[in-house]
């Protein structure tokens, strides 16, 4: 991951704790109009936006660290049978 990945996968995390944070203080969203319940919508359709590209940055991350955890798993197992 490069500087521009990382910076790009923190600003996605801010943005959904930015719009998450901003769905937990809604009022009643039954009584307002129909125009602010789309603003609604719009809200949480980014913040899963942004939890998916979080989300997939993680995955590919893990992704990465499963393949090192095999790939040095090899030799440590290899330097075990050695040393029997």
């Amino acid at each position: 991951m490069n500087e521009m990945e990382l910076e790009a996968t923190i600003d996605a995390l801010r943005t959904f704790y930015t719009h998450l944070e901003s769905l937990r203080h809604l009022p009643t969203v039954e009584y307002e109009t129909p125009e602010k319940k789309k603003q609604y919508a719009t809200l949480l359709e980014d913040a899963y936006s942004a939890l998916a590209q979080v989300e997939t940055t993680v995955d590919e991350l893990g992704q990465e660290l499963e393949y090192h955890h095999e790939r040095l798993g090899k030799v440590i197992d290899s330097d075990d049978e050695e040393q029997e």
